[in-house]
């Protein structure tokens, strides 16, 4: 009664999230090459009206009998999170997870089990059962798919699609960017996109951000600007911080990745981000004041203090980095890591993955 429509591609991010990460640039590749594909993404009731989709694209609420309808008669499935809301998975459909976090500071899926729900394990248990195929950007993330996902099938390594514009550095993005939050041109810009914490505790987002533009001009020069990132868990909280014409509020903009692409520099804490952004040698600072408490809430893969980001604990010293800051040493430092990791990115990673889906729904 419910053919499955051979060219139906259903896309989701994070949960009924907007026109963003992975999904985003597949899209984008799939519409530059103009394959005949039914393309639908399922969103938010929230996000509906005000995340902007290209008109290839059909946009169906998140959650909704008519989501359900969309899964079971599509030929793909393509996300970046573990599915929560979804029809059983049919023997001639085809599953892709992109994964949303890359590498990861974090521990996470196995090597946090402990630390997570008992509905979160068995989800994700069932979730890579249905999975065909996973997309790694490095050496580091195959193996942990192998390792902590509960995983053993087909692995892709390729690079993440949501990349490719940090290494093909597209000036049209920074352009847009500029013009979205009303910057000057010229203007440099900092990201502030620190992750969330189990208690949704926003005390430690303390940067005294006016001073640290007192401390960006003085060392880098120019007029700089602020984008504020938080996580997507706690954009609900975004209005404790007080904003202003160089503090922009960049929470709830679509695409993290075009953030990414138009800033000079990174601050974060614990943020996968910080791998993703220093793939093109641009500076990444931690700054991390709740350092011993959040490695009790979730340990790490890396030793922290011997990344080649340097790490702050409050204000003082996180200015102090910037004012010493020697881009040589970093770059350095940085590339002996990326080494280590064995990096697969070359910005071509959504030409990879539409090779795949051509092979599926042709």
């Amino acid at each position: 009664m419910l053919p499955i429509k051979k060219n139906k591609i259903v896309f989701c991010n994070y949960y009924g999230g907007g026109y963003g990460d992975n999904g985003k640039y597949i899209v984008k590749k799939l519409i530059e090459e103009n394959l005949d594909c039914d393309i639908v993404w399922l969103v938010n009731e929230k996000l509906i009206n005000k995340s902007v989709f290209p008109k290839n694209v059909r946009v169906v609420k998140y959650g909704s009998f008519k989501s359900l309808y969309e899964l079971a008669t599509a030929k793909l499935w393509i996300d970046n999170s573990r599915k929560s809301f979804y029809p059983p998975k049919r023997k001639n459909q085809y599953y892709i997870q992109t994964w949303h976090g890359g590498i990861s500071l974090k521990q996470i899926e196995k090597d946090a089990e402990n630390k997570l729900s008992r509905d979160y394990v068995n989800n994700a248990i069932k979730d890579s059962k249905m999975a065909n195929l996973f997309i790694s950007n490095s050496d580091f993330c195959t193996k942990m798919y192998k390792s902590a996902f509960w995983y053993d099938g087909d692995i892709l390594e390729c690079g993440s699609p949501r990349c490719d514009i940090l290494i093909n550095k597209d000036k049209k993005i920074k352009d847009k960017i500029v013009k979205d939050f009303e910057i000057n041109e010229n203007s440099c810009i900092l990201l502030y996109a620190p992750t969330f914490r189990n208690d949704e505790n926003t005390d430690i987002y303390n940067i005294d951000f006016n001073k640290l533009i007192e401390v960006l001009e003085k060392k880098f020069g120019g007029v700089w600007n602020i984008l504020v990132r938080l996580h997507p868990n706690i954009a609900d909280k975004v209005d404790f911080m007080e904003y202003s014409k160089k503090i922009k509020n960049a929470t709830k903009y679509d695409d993290m990745y075009e953030l990414l692409a138009a800033s000079d520099i990174l601050i974060t804490d614990y943020s996968s981000t910080m791998f993703e952004f220093s793939l093109v040698n641009k500076p990444v600072i931690l700054y991390a004041p709740d350092l011993e408490s959040y490695i009790e809430e979730r340990n790490f893969y890396f030793d922290i203090i011997n990344l080649p980001y340097p790490l702050s604990r409050n204000n003082g010293e996180l200015f102090n980095i910037i004012e010493k800051f020697e881009f040589n040493k970093y770059v350095k430092n940085l590339e002996d890591f990326m080494l280590k990791l064995g990096i697969k990115e070359r910005g071509e990673a959504a030409a990879q993955v539409v090779k795949i889906i051509k092979k599926i729904i042709y």
